[in-house]
């Protein structure tokens, strides 16, 4: 075996390697991404949540005082 013939015999496996990561580490940013995304609905519905709970108890109060 010639020494480029050994080269591209280590290299090209390497190569496939590192393509892969890379793709990987890619498709984990765009994860990461959405679950930012998905925490922060998820505070802003928790905070719709306890807002519609005061609301729906002021209103229970209300008609008990009234009723």
């Amino acid at each position: 075996m010639s020494e480029l013939q050994m080269l591209v015999a280590y290299i090209g496996p390497l190569s496939i390697i590192a393509g892969a990561a890379w793709k990987m580490s890619a498709r984990l940013a765009k994860m990461d991404a959405r679950l930012a995304q998905l925490e922060k609905e998820n505070r802003d519905l928790k905070s719709d949540i306890t807002a519609l709970r005061t609301l729906l108890s002021v209103l229970v109060d209300s008609r008990r005082a009234t009723g």
